[in-house]
Parts: structure tokens; sequence; C-alpha cells
């Protein structure tokens, strides 16, 4: 019981870092399961060209929660582009627009799912995309 009494004290105070499903220490005190890690599929993004619309949907899976929130981390998405987490389909992230600009971007996208009791699942997958 003095576990679980700590675990739930640091918990409370903020001490277990973000994106921590689970630790070994939770998972003994509190008989939780480590979350998988999230898969972003695809793995690579479908050219864009100048002046014509690009949509292209990338789909989060092994999320125990819905994924909350997605946005771009690292680097930036062509000028004319934007990133969204759609409404519907969940776990579906939306990137769409009319670029404006040639040339290789690459960015990384923060995604986060809710947590429940513990922290949430969050990933950071790397992307290129080349607008010809």
């Amino acid at each position: 019981m003095a576990n679980r009494l700590a675990v739930m004290q640091m918990l409370s105070r903020g001490r277990i870092a973000k994106g921590i499903a689970c630790s070994l220490a939770l998972t003994a005190a509190l008989g939780c399961t480590p979350r998988p890690p999230l898969q972003f599929s695809p793995a690579t993004l479908p050219d864009a060209q100048v002046g014509s619309s690009y949509a292209a949907t990338i789909t989060v899976s092994q999320a125990v929660t819905p994924v909350g929130g997605a946005s771009v981390q690292d680097g930036a998405l062509p000028a004319g582009l934007n990133l969204v987490l759609a409404k519907e389909p969940i776990n579906t992230i939306q990137i769409s627009g009319t670029p404006t600009v040639a040339g290789t971007f690459s960015f990384t996208i923060d995604a986060w799912c809710y947590g429940t009791q513990v922290s949430g699942q969050t990933a950071t997958p790397g992307y290129t995309l080349v607008v010809k």
C-alpha cells in the first residue's frame, strides 16, 4: 500500500514524465500494462505539385485512447499547406491545401493521445514532402 501511495503522490505532483504511459513501477504498483508505441501510415507522403490541390491522410494506429492533437513540431510544411487533426474518422491527420513553392520539406508531427489515470501516448514521426 505504501508503494501505491508514493506513486499516486508522484502522479499528483507531476513528477512522472510526459509520455511515459506506464513505467515498471506503475505496472507493479497500479497493475497497468504498458501502452504500445503509436504507428503512423503511410510512412511516406505522396509528392505535391505547385499550384495543384493536395490532400494526404495519415492514420494513427495503436492508440489506446483517441488522438487529442497533432501539429508540426520541427521543420515546416510547404507554404499553402495546413495540417489538422480530423474529427472524422478519428485518429487521422489531414494535410491539405495548394502548395505555392517547390522544394523538399522535412518536418516532424507532434501527436498525442488523451491520458486516463496515466499520461497518454505521444509520438513525433518524421516526414518529407516533395513539391515539384
